[in-house]
């Protein structure tokens, strides 16, 4: 099922998923454009958390045959909701994604699933900006397997950006970081030692900075990269976050709108989250969409959620 089939039923289920809690930013967002109005008139959101163990996620396996086993596997049990719409808000995972057997399966049933990775969506928000300022330049921040593998780069030069405009910042560890304390001293220090290595990589130039936050958990700490990127090139960065451009398709809707629609939502992980972790997003998200707090408060431990090894 397209995206514009979608749009046109009365009840739909969307399924969010993403290695931690990032991606919970794009769910409250899609959730909050919803609550008004909304192409459908009932909708089930679930946010599905991909990240594998409490203590290693899919930048600790050894290869990406590794990772696309054990995505793979949680792909499969996300089918087990029959969403019409799957949304992969996770550069990491949208870039793992192409390597699953789920991958293969979606293209041969394209009506089933109407599978969406946010790597697409980052790298058309930074060729807009970038094709509109012609002396711009973008460091790209991301986990070590969004920047290895060079996703975004590729599509960019593909489309007719110079490489020498585009620095990649593969950031160890931070996402994890952002995750577990996303307020934590920890956190601005690694943002500082990462901006700094990046502003090094940048040749001069006047023209435009960006900064293209490609992990779903950087996103919170957007004014931190700002201001640490800022200090380190003596000029004025512009922040692009490819979880806004993720949730536009449901607010710019063409489709028929219902007014207060029918909201259900579910938050599932395979890995424990603790209280203080919960409260630290709560602050976050809370103003976007209450609702989603309330969601993430009574979400489901699930051990089983998928098979990992």
């Amino acid at each position: 099922m397209n995206k514009a089939d979608a749009m046109n039923k009365k009840k739909s289920t969307i399924l969010i998923t993403d290695s931690g809690l990032g991606g919970l930013s794009v769910f409250a967002d899609i959730a909050g454009q919803l609550k008004e109005k909304a192409p459908f008139e009932k909708i089930k959101l679930v946010y599905f958390n991909a990240w594998p163990f409490p203590d290693k996620g899919y930048n600790h396996f050894p290869d990406m045959a590794a990772r696309a086993i054990v995505f793979n596997n949680a792909l499969e049990a996300m089918a087990k909701y029959t969403p019409d719409t799957l949304l992969i808000a996770c550069n990491t995972l949208s870039v793992i994604y192409p390597f699953t057997r789920f991958a293969d399966t979606a293209k041969n049933n394209a009506a089933k699933i109407d599978v969406t990775g946010i790597v697409d969506d980052g790298v058309q928000m930074i060729y807009e900006q970038m094709s509109q300022t012609p002396d711009s330049r973008v460091v790209i921040f991301g986990t070590p397997t969004t920047t290895g593998e060079g996703t975004h780069k590729k599509a960019l030069i593909k489309m007719g950006i110079d490489p020498e405009r585009i620095i990649n910042q593969g950031c160890v560890d931070l996402a994890g970081k952002i995750e577990r304390d996303p307020f934590g001293s920890e956190v601005s220090q690694m943002i500082a030692t990462n901006t700094k290595q990046a502003a090094q990589k940048i040749l001069p130039s006047r023209g435009k900075l960006f900064a293209a936050l490609c992990c779903t958990h950087f996103g919170y700490c957007s004014d931190l990269f700002s201001s640490a990127l800022t200090t380190h090139t003596h000029q004025e960065v512009s922040i692009l976050n490819p979880n806004t451009r993720m949730a536009q398709p449901f607010k710019n809707s063409a489709a028929p709108q219902f007014l207060s629609p029918e909201i259900e939502m579910e938050i599932v992980s395979r890995v424990f989250w603790e209280k203080t972790r919960i409260s630290a997003y709560e602050k976050l998200l809370n103003e976007v969409s209450p609702q989603t707090v309330s969601a993430l408060k009574e979400y489901t431990w699930n051990e089983h959620l998928f098979q990992v090894t």
